[in-house]
């Protein structure tokens, strides 16, 4: 697990969700459900993977609204790809023939995630 990407991540991710927080009140909800993540994140805490599933506040994308935002979904993949362990090779070939660029910490990384 890559601690300093997870944290450019995170920083991201924070950005994004305060931007909107004014104007919908599930960034908000968001934000709360992600705080202790994101904090330990941006202080390089989380050194181990985490399972997909214990990350909380997907469900505010689908219940809530959410995923109208498109930079708040995408940041919110990224993030929880990187708190998963990062990309796998799968997912680097799925991007590339997709034609998105691989992330750069991601490239010559083993693979995280199986």
């Amino acid at each position: 697990m890559n601690t300093e990407t997870l944290k450019q991540k995170s920083l991201k991710l924070r950005l994004i969700i305060g931007s909107l927080k004014a104007q919908d009140p599930a960034a908000t909800k968001l934000s709360v459900e992600l705080e202790p993540l994101l904090k330990a994140a941006d202080q390089e805490r989380i050194r181990t993977p985490m399972e997909w599933r214990d990350i909380p506040g997907r469900y505010l994308f689908t219940e809530e609204g959410l995923q109208q935002y498109d930079d708040l979904e995408r940041a919110f993949a990224e993030f929880r790809i990187e708190l998963t362990g990062g990309e796998s090779p799968t997912l680097r070939k799925l991007k590339a023939r997709m034609g998105e660029k691989p992330s750069q910490e991601s490239q010559g990384r083993p693979n995280d995630l199986g």
